[in-house]
């Protein structure tokens, strides 16, 4: 693909220009703040584009197989708050996996569209294809499906199935996938399927996760000619800052440049390195790496069980980053989350697999495990809107000083970012339990220094 928008630019730079013009750094910091600028002449405008962001849209687009593409430089989060805002009005209904990403809950908010909740089993897994479709023919008046494919520990489901017997209850239904985590299935017959090989409507990819874009990167797809394109541009407009940088949008040229000349050779090393650090550590360790799906596999991701081991996952993660220098995605009482992208070298998987020998062999005895720690969503009592919860006022309480009473804000561990509760839910003691639990292990949204927001009830 040719990288016209980044040809233009370092044109731009080779004539020393003297830049009357915004950004007021005037490129005069170092080196990576020459590229950075705003609309000129040559470069064309994101929100209006008729140039060379066009052009680059359009390829793709192409490439991507897509009715229309849009470059997203607020990350996956405006992607998903747009799709929501045009594909529901008030109080419409979308079905909506609860340990769905904390933005699809922000687009709720907005629209004040009505959730059809499903509670995962196992929140680092998902929801399977019967519960989707059992959940749908229990209520005939849904507007739209969200769906999280792949999950972010790469669980996946048969996507081609569960958008076909969507649109075989109702064609009308707008599916929206959240594949933020995926956007390299489209590179690989060796993955998963993209949801863009699927019946699906919109579809939002993350050029950052495991491409090779700067964070902040992500592209919205539209999939079907149900999608009113000028319609969706109104909301994406909304939600896209007026000053979108142009350091981002290279970034998705040249991601999608690299992506589509060396993604498949790429990804069929990873894979490779996966089968085979797979087999070292299961035979070398008292660890594994956990497959929640066997038959649809993504190999970027390694899920390093510590179940058979005297670890929990916090205590491995923190061995690894401050004896081995090696920095992990996510831990959690039973796992360490490895993300690998197309720039991971076989020199990474070599170090964690040499530290996973060396940890197995040392510290074997010397960490007790703590119990379990796993969250399972129950019902909530949901006693106000979303939007009518955040016109009351709001007062701090302890978290132990909480209970019975109705949160005001959303608490979300993070990463990976899903709400155990929302506002207008009742604070019951398996929240607080929870809470207690790992706050001191992961940062969690919406809890400051042991105190949470409530409403002020008369």
């Amino acid at each position: 693909m040719k990288k016209e928008l980044n040809e233009r630019i370092r044109t731009y730079i080779h004539k020393n220009p003297v830049r009357l013009h915004m950004p007021g750094h005037k490129g005069r910091i170092n080196d990576f703040y020459l590229k950075d600028l705003t609309e000129l002449s040559f470069n064309d405008n994101l929100l209006s584009p008729n140039d060379v962001i066009l052009n680059l849209q359009n390829k793709i687009s192409d490439i991507f197989n897509t009715k229309y593409s849009f470059i997203l430089v607020n990350g996956s989060t405006g992607g998903i708050i747009s799709s929501i805002l045009y594909s529901l009005k008030e109080n419409d209904k979308i079905l909506i996996p609860r340990n769905s990403h904390i933005s699809s809950y922000y687009g709720l908010y907005l629209s004040d569209a009505n959730p059809i909740y499903i509670y995962p089993k196992n929140n680092d897994i998902g929801i399977s294809e019967e519960e989707y479709i059992s959940a749908l023919n229990k209520n005939k008046d849904i507007k739209a499906v969200f769906i999280t494919y792949p999950s972010y520990f790469g669980y996946s489901i048969d996507i081609k199935s569960l958008c076909r017997r969507i649109k075989e209850i109702n064609r009308e239904i707008i599916i929206i996938v959240d594949e933020a985590h995926g956007a390299h299935f489209s590179f690989s017959k060796e993955y998963p399927a993209s949801a863009l090989t699927a019946q699906s409507d919109i579809v939002i990819t993350s050029m950052h996760k495991t491409l090779s874009g700067l964070t902040q990167t992500s592209l919205l797809h539209i999939n079907s000619d149900i999608i009113d394109i000028q319609r969706l541009k109104l909301f994406f407009k909304m939600t896209t800052s007026t000053s979108p940088s142009f350091l981002f949008l290279q970034s998705v040229e040249e991601a999608v440049s690299f992506a589509e000349e060396k993604g498949e050779s790429i990804l069929s090393q990873i894979k490779e390195w996966y089968t085979g650090a797979k087999k070292e550590i299961e035979e070398n360790t008292n660890f594994y790496l956990e497959e929640f799906n066997s038959d649809i596999h993504d190999y970027t991701k390694l899920c390093i069980g510590v179940d058979n081991t005297g670890f929990d996952g916090y205590s491995l993660s923190e061995i690894l980053e401050n004896n081995y220098d090696i920095f992990t995605e996510c831990s959690t009482e039973k796992y360490v989350l490895v993300y690998l992208g197309l720039l991971s070298k076989k020199s990474d998987i070599d170090s964690l697999i040499s530290a996973l020998k060396d940890i197995n062999k040392k510290y074997k005895t010397n960490v007790s495990k703590k119990r379990d720690i796993i969250f399972k969503h129950s019902e909530p009592i949901i006693k106000y809107s979303m939007r009518k919860t955040l016109s009351f006022e709001k007062k701090r309480v302890e978290i132990d000083d909480s209970l019975g009473s109705v949160s005001y804000d959303f608490i979300v561990p993070y990463p990976p970012g899903y709400p155990i509760l929302t506002p207008g839910e009742i604070i019951n003691k398996e929240i607080i339990d929870y809470i207690k639990e790992i706050k001191d292990k992961q940062t969690i949204l919406g809890i400051e220094n042991e105190f949470i927001n409530v409403i002020k009830e008369k």
